[in-house]
């Protein structure tokens, strides 16, 4: 009897103990798993599915629990619901997707997207110029920064041709299709490249093209480049007065079109969007400071009268020192001096 007790009593200590090492493993792997997941932050989610332009109110919104990761600052985390009630679904969200700060037109979201760069610049506007256009010759996309400030040469080879009515002399068609004008008054011009003067007439003669005309002499910002590869992505300089995020694939797509996103004054959307269309070569050029005045622009016949200028110059300078030159004189010659002959006076 004693010897049965005894058994059951080191059997049921058995148990014990390896119910405790159970609970103790369990407990450390719980831990240990525990502790190698990321941090949790709370974040806004849509309570139902959100179209474009929906304002969005508190019964539309949700919180839900994302692990925090490099991907965490593009939720809006529910303590800024406040900057989130009463703004503008800018993309369409689904139920139970979390809201990124791009898809809302809120106080929350206008940080990270491109029109905050128009908050402080009246009378400006967002021109995207595709660098992958036939007509435009520029760096790399990559050399770009938000808040570098570029200028924008177009260059015109020919003139387009006035339309003719057909059936009448394209004389009488020009003569109908341009208004008549008074004589250009005569106004003498004088360059000071060295350049003959001229009369008005004769340099509106020249704005004809072949022409180069810088269409942005003070330069304008560059506010985004998009279409990098992740790993170029770089965020916009502290000193850049806005803040802007570059967009880019989550992938490398080389055939993706790399485009700046230049701030340009309103009224010369239209301008820039004529060279792009019309011009024969668009240049892009990285610029330290603008030039404070515009410039009348510079065409084939003033290359020429240039190039002529330079030229006269350095056959000019080349002639002058010869002709300058005075010609040498031979000197009297000495004659010997008779030492016997005695000095008069």
């Amino acid at each position: 009897m004693l010897q049965r007790l005894r058994d059951s009593g080191l059997n049921l200590m058995v148990l014990l103990v390896s119910l405790l090492v159970f609970l103790a493993s369990f407990g450390g792997l719980s831990y240990f798993a525990e502790s190698s997941r990321p941090p949790q932050l709370l974040v806004l989610a849509a309570a139902r599915d959100l179209g474009i332009g929906e304002i969005i109110t508190p019964r539309d919104l949700v919180e839900k629990r994302v692990y925090q990761d490099e991907n965490a600052a593009l939720y809006i985390p529910t303590g800024e619901i406040g900057g989130v009630v009463g703004g503008v679904a800018a993309l369409p969200v689904g139920a139970g997707q979390p809201l990124f700060r791009t898809a809302v037109l809120a106080p929350a979201g206008e940080g990270l997207r491109l029109s905050a760069a128009l908050a402080d610049q009246p009378g400006h506007s967002l021109f995207p110029l595709p660098l992958s256009a036939q007509n435009v010759i520029a760096p790399e996309a990559g050399s770009f920064l938000p808040g570098d400030l570029v200028g924008i040469t177009v260059v015109i080879a020919s003139r387009p041709q006035a339309p003719a009515t057909p059936g009448l002399p394209s004389s009488f068609a020009f003569r109908a299709l341009t208004p008549e004008v008074s004589p250009t008054p005569t106004l003498e011009i004088q360059s000071g490249d060295g350049i003959p003067s001229m009369d008005l007439g004769q340099a509106l003669e020249r704005s004809s093209p072949p022409l180069a005309k810088d269409l942005f002499p003070q330069g304008v910002r560059v506010i985004a480049v998009q279409g990098l590869p992740v790993e170029m992505v770089r965020q916009t300089p502290e000193d850049a007065g806005f803040t802007s995020v570059v967009a880019a694939p989550a992938v490398v797509d080389l055939t993706r079109e790399k485009t700046l996103i230049l701030l340009v004054p309103d009224d010369s959307r239209e301008a820039l969007a004529l060279a792009l269309e019309q011009g024969d070569r668009l240049i892009i050029s990285l610029l330290s400071m603008g030039q404070p005045d515009a410039s009348p622009g510079f065409t084939y016949w003033d290359f020429e009268e240039r190039f002529r200028a330079d030229r006269e110059q350095a056959i000019s300078t080349s002639i002058a020192p010869a002709a300058a030159s005075p010609t040498p004189t031979p000197a009297p010659p000495i004659l010997p001096v008779d030492p016997t002959e005695t000095p008069e006076g």
